[in-house]
């Protein structure tokens, strides 16, 4: 009689330990998985985005940005696309660039802001020179 009722427990506990795993959707997080060529993003609009977030800008403020980063679209594509020059030439127009462009978005931003804005600034310099020295 035991051994019926421990067959019975054993058969009700399989029941419902396949049942919890049944529940799983197994599609998410396979997106990343996906072969194929990727969406080209706008480096504007995904610069836009980020200092948006990061910077809790307003309407006004992502506005601005979005077309200080227009304004220099050209200036970074070509410097892209540039063949012929050295490491540092391009180091050089890089920050000639981003030193334009600081100075026409830090006016427009609080003092927490651009605390904040020169904080994330001196973190992607340190990521380029860690770049550099590998």
């Amino acid at each position: 009689m035991n051994i019926k009722i421990v067959y019975l427990f054993f058969a009700f506990t399989l029941l419902f330990v396949t049942d919890g795993f049944s529940q799983v959707d197994r599609r998410i997080g396979r997106e990343q998985y996906k072969r194929g060529k990727r969406e080209k993003v706008d480096f504007v609009e995904q610069s836009v985005d980020y200092y948006k977030k990061e910077l809790k800008l307003d309407d006004f403020q992502a506005a601005a940005i979005k077309e200080i980063f227009e304004g220099e679209r050209d200036n970074i594509n070509s410097l892209n696309q540039s063949q012929g020059l050295t490491k540092n030439e391009i180091k050089d127009k890089a920050q000639g660039i981003y030193d334009r462009i600081d100075n026409k978005i830090l006016p427009l931003l609080s003092e927490d802001q651009q605390k904040k804005y020169k904080e994330l600034r001196k973190i992607s310099d340190d990521k380029e020179a860690d770049l550099e020295e590998e």
